[in-house]
């Protein structure tokens, strides 16, 4: 009873004072605004920033620096070329550049200057054609100012035309892949909104509908996020600028699909002949609780993210929760104020009571869906339905087991980019890696000592898998001074090894752990089986990356699905069902996953999936996919309170089938524009999430929901009796009138 008076208070409150709501919310997003502007993070975050200060990673760094005075691992490298062979002239060139660099910062003596480059350290290649420098900017330098700086430094020789010069390394590619995403920001945003408005145009006939659903996002962006910036700001978590478009996309999806709802069932009622405000109370009746529902869910799925071990992917949960509860509330006020405001002028070009016709080419269609439904009801046939959708999604999932993460960040970029070419050139040359070399540590008290027992050791290492190349203490005289290779204090040496792909790609990662783990027998039988060996560098970190990320991915899903089991148990007051049409979810998400990871690696070539896209697609998908479930069984349910079970899905299905379409499809098309920012990350989470929200859309809830909950029968809503076994609830006879 109390719910039941919560429910009218708020029937009455959205409808009657729908002008002040309107004018509040106006109001509150030009505040926000004003007062609390959104400020996104476009300078690019450290790259160590991805793991916490205690990680091993950073252990086995400290005693590099503290045991060697010259660093050997940048973020930065510039690469100079010259196709027949590099004139003595030009190798000398970038040799006496480099030494002048750091002669400059030398002597002007104390600390370097910020946004100065400390350091440049030219790095042996082997190659006759090709020299690789090492940059190293002062501390306090941006990354921008950094990527600024290479670029001048790689400006020195361009005065050449047979010579070229290139910046590479994960630095520079960074704020590459920022710069993209600014470049193309406004236009998904654009692109998004005018699909949604071709498509509500075309799903109510009105070119005032999808006018009022853009007015509604609109208010919703305006104060999501001022929002998202005192939210971080007061609990301390931070969203990288790279993850807004998937923001904007989930925000702008999120207020079409509920406003598509509510327009849908308003239309419904005024065709019934109610009154404008009757008819938006009638509406805001059955579907105000399924979209509550439904947003809370959606809210629910992502809030899992606290629970990742990944600190990265925890600062994720409330961002996306917030996206969801913001256009929850603006749907639940915003819209239906408006709708009462305008009445049958929604749903018209002109501000004229418009036609309740219907148009006689789709009968047909609805009659061949009918059949299709009619079929849905019967055991047999949905019994081989749910075999057949489920071995297909099984199938399509299938390539998931074989899924690679990366940390690629120049491999996200277009091939045409200046960066991508430096890294091409690299990898033609055989030396991907040179541009993040992995450090391998050896410690013992005298082992520098050990130049026979060294050697060894760096040729073992030069046998291993993927390596292409190890510069280490066998390559230096006897009387080189120490300090480089070897410490200054003979109690530790050093090796680069150069991989030959991409450092922080999937291949480089796989073969760094397979030298890993023969690393003791290694040392072993070079003959320095006391010493303590460690390995280092950016190949080691991406791979720790991809690790952390798993383990999130595996506990993020249980936690998510658990938290949606509890809520969809809670609304549907059953077990089986919730259980049941959740995994039919999952198994969506991991199809749509498998065909990612399918056209990706094994279609496009491509090393890996970049290591938050999947992550992210998996989180937005398990969430979205137990909101359409609200949508679906949600009217299914509310009709077999009076139904039996057949006669409940041939009510209940068709009667929402066409705006759960119509929101599913905006919604995927909503997420199919990410693509449009030139990055191969954004496209990898551009077809997970698309794709999955078809699957779902047009094949999950049409056909395996209403196949699931035939052959479930009665014991769907076990433990209640919700569903009989199919004679009519008895407490419904006297209701049965008022449904039809």
């Amino acid at each position: 009873m109390v719910s039941a008076g919560l429910g009218r208070g708020y029937r009455f409150t959205v409808t009657t004072l729908r002008w002040v709501i309107v004018l509040g919310w106006v109001a509150a997003a030009v505040a926000l605004t004003v007062l609390v502007p959104y400020r996104p993070d476009t300078t690019g975050s450290n790259f160590g920033d991805l793991l916490p200060a205690d990680s091993p990673v950073f252990q086995v760094e400290q005693r590099i620096l503290q045991e060697f005075r010259v660093p050997l691992l940048s973020g930065t490298t510039v690469v100079v070329h010259q196709a027949d062979g590099m004139s003595l002239l030009t190798r000398a060139d970038s040799v006496l550049w480099a030494l002048a660099t750091t002669q400059d910062t030398l002597q002007a003596g104390g600390a370097p200057k910020a946004d100065t480059i400390a350091a440049a350290i030219p790095v042996p290649t082997g190659r006759a054609d090709v020299t690789v420098t090492y940059l190293y900017v002062a501390p306090g330098t941006g990354l921008r100012d950094e990527a600024q700086l290479a670029d001048r430094y790689a400006a020195h020789f361009k005065n050449q035309p047979d010579v070229s010069a290139y910046v590479t390394g994960f630095v520079p590619a960074q704020i590459a892949q920022l710069g993209y995403l600014d470049a193309r920001l406004r236009l998904f945003e654009l692109a998004s909104v005018l699909v949604i408005i071709a498509v509500v145009a075309l799903a109510f006939r009105s070119l005032l509908a999808p006018v009022v659903v853009v007015g509604v996002a609109a208010v919703g962006y305006l104060v999501y996020f001022p929002l998202l910036s005192s939210f971080a700001a007061a609990l301390g978590f931070t969203v990288p600028g790279q993850l807004e478009p998937v923001l904007v996309a989930l925000l702008l999806g999120v207020v079409t699909d509920y406003c598509v709802l509510f327009f849908s069932a308003f239309r419904d009622e005024l065709r019934g002949g109610l009154e404008k405000k009757e008819a938006a109370r009638a509406a805001l009746r059955v579907n105000a609780p399924i979209i509550t529902v439904a947003g809370l869910t959606v809210a629910g799925g992502t809030i899992a993210l606290l629970a990742a071990p990944f600190h990265v992917f925890r600062g994720l949960g409330p961002a996306l929760a917030l996206t969801v509860l913001v256009g929850l509330a603006v749907c639940l006020t915003l819209a239906p104020a408006l709708m009462t405001i305008l009445g049958w002028r929604l749903f018209t070009v002109l501000p004229v009571r418009g036609s309740q016709s219907r148009n006689g080419f789709l009968r047909p269609a609805r009659r061949r869906r009918h059949r299709l439904l009619a079929l849905l009801t019967r055991r047999a046939t949905a019994l081989l339905v749910v075999v057949a959708v489920g071995g297909g999604l099984a199938l399509a999932a299938i390539p998931l087991t074989h899924a690679r993460l990366d940390l690629s960040f120049v491999a996200a970029l277009p091939r045409d980019d200046s960066i991508a070419k430096g890294a091409d050139l690299l990898a033609v040359a055989g030396l991907s890696g040179i541009s993040a070399p992995t450090e391998i540590l050896v410690e013992k008290p005298g082992v520098g000592a050990d130049r026979p027992e060294l050697a060894r050791l760096q040729v073992a290492l030069a046998q291993q898998p993927g390596v292409a190349r190890v510069i280490g203490p066998a390559e230096l005289p006897t009387k080189q001074p120490r300090g480089v290779l070897v410490s200054e204090s003979g109690n530790a040496a050093r090796y680069l090894v150069v991989f030959d792909s991409d450092p922080l790609g999937a291949q480089a990662i796989g073969h760094l752990r397979q030298l890993d783990s023969n690393l003791p027998e290694l040392v072993a039988h070079s003959g320095l089986g006391d010493a303590e060996v460690s390995v280092a560098g950016q190949t080691l970190f991406a791979s720790t990356v991809a690790q952390l990320t798993r383990r999130s991915v595996e506990i993020t899903v249980v936690v998510a699905l658990a938290i949606e089991l509890v809520i969809l148990v809670l609304y549907l007051r059953a077990l089986v069902a919730p259980a049941v049409l959740l995994a039919a979810s999952t198994l969506s998400v991991a199809a749509a996953l498998g065909l990612t990871t399918f056209l990706f690696q094994d279609v496009l070539g491509q090393q890996g999936l970049t290591f938050y896209a999947p992550f992210a697609a998996a989180v937005l998908l398990i969430a979205l996919g137990a909101d359409y479930t609200v949508f679906s069984v949600g009217s299914i349910w509310e009709a077999a309170g009076r139904r039996p079970l057949a006669e409940a899905i041939m009510v209940a299905v068709p009667r929402t089938s066409r705006a759960i379409t119509t929101a599913g499809v905006i919604l995927a098309a909503t997420f199919a524009l990410v693509a449009i920012i030139p990055l191969s990350t954004f496209r990898q989470i551009a077809f997970a999430v698309t794709v999955g929200l078809m699957i779902d859309t047009l094949i999950v809830r049409p056909v395996l929901t209403p196949a699931l909950l035939t052959v479930l029968g009665h014991r769907a809503s076990w433990p209640s009796r919700r569903i009989t076994r199919g004679e009519r609830h008895p407490v419904a006879a006297g209701t049965e009138s008022s449904d039809g």
